[in-house]
């Protein structure tokens, strides 16, 4: 029996978490339901697909992720449920919520969710289609039934651009991608990256719009003294700039989308070479 992944930006002060576990239940009463997170930021699909991409894998093929981030809820954008090439399933809105994991795994079924049999009600909410539409369609899923029969046929989702980081003249170019609770700031710099451009263990000069700061290249967040700005691999092999026991994200004043790069520091002069001839 698959289990549902629920990805939302609802937190836990509302009662919208319940309710569509409720739902889910009902229909699947012995149904594994795993909460990815519900503190995505309102309406950042972006910050969404960047998190699925990171953490599909790490969950048994034939999972659901229920992807949730819907500004137009009740809009004319389509609800869709995707089988991946891997036999992973989504469900959500045609957003660009799934752009990265579609784009790395692939489709091999993708539907639009008009088959009213298997929603909650005959006519859902304009405003919740998470109770109305996903979280059934979610738990018909996890009991089997086939994703050709939740509705029509579409050929392929919609995509969000994605830039990609690139190294070039000793310079690595990236974006900020998101924060964890932390301030810990996700880009999107693979860690191959850094070695190719030699950052490992050294003096790294960060560009931030019109500044520059100096970091250390660490390989965990306390390597180095409290307070202290570095700059490390994440656990799902992307660069990560962090502040020792700190908020990374108060301390630049930065916010997601923004470009950053990354260059090895030149190396300062040992006292022999300072001295006059």
């Amino acid at each position: 029996m698959s289990c549902i992944v629920l990805l939302t930006d609802w937190g836990h002060q509302s009662y919208y978490v319940g309710v569509v576990k409720g739902v889910i239940h009902k229909i699947n009463p012995c149904g594994t339901v795993i909460d990815l997170t519900h503190e995505v930021e309102p309406y950042n699909v972006r910050e969404a697909m960047h998190i699925l991409a990171r953490a599909y894998r790490d969950f048994p093929q034939k999972s659901i992720f229920m992807g949730v981030v819907d500004y137009g809820v009740g809009t004319e954008r389509k609800a869709i449920a995707i089988e991946t090439l891997s036999g992973y399933f989504l469900v959500g809105p045609d957003n660009g919520i799934f752009t990265l994991v579609v784009t790395e795994d692939g489709v091999k079924k993708m539907v639009e969710l008009n088959n009213p049999a298997y929603f909650y009600t005959p006519n859902p909410s304009s405003t919740f289609h998470g109770r109305d539409i996903f979280a059934p369609v979610s738990a018909y899923l996890s009991l089997g039934v086939a994703i050709d029969a939740l509705g029509t046929p579409l050929e392929k989702p919609v995509l969000l651009p994605h830039p990609q980081a690139e190294f070039r003249h000793d310079t690595i170019r990236g974006e900020i991608l998101f924060f964890d609770r932390f301030g810990n700031i996700e880009t999107n710099i693979p860690a191959h990256l850094a070695e190719k451009a030699g950052l490992a263990g050294s003096e790294v000069m960060l560009v931030l719009g019109q500044k520059t700061y100096s970091l250390r290249y660490t390989s965990t967040y306390g390597a180095e003294a409290k307070g202290a700005l570095t700059i490390h691999p994440d656990s799902s092999g992307f660069l990560e700039i962090s502040v020792t026991q700190g908020n990374a994200r108060q301390l630049l004043q930065v916010q997601a989308g923004m470009e950053i790069m990354l260059s090895k520091a030149p190396q300062k002069p040992s006292p022999e070479q300072d001295r006059p001839l």
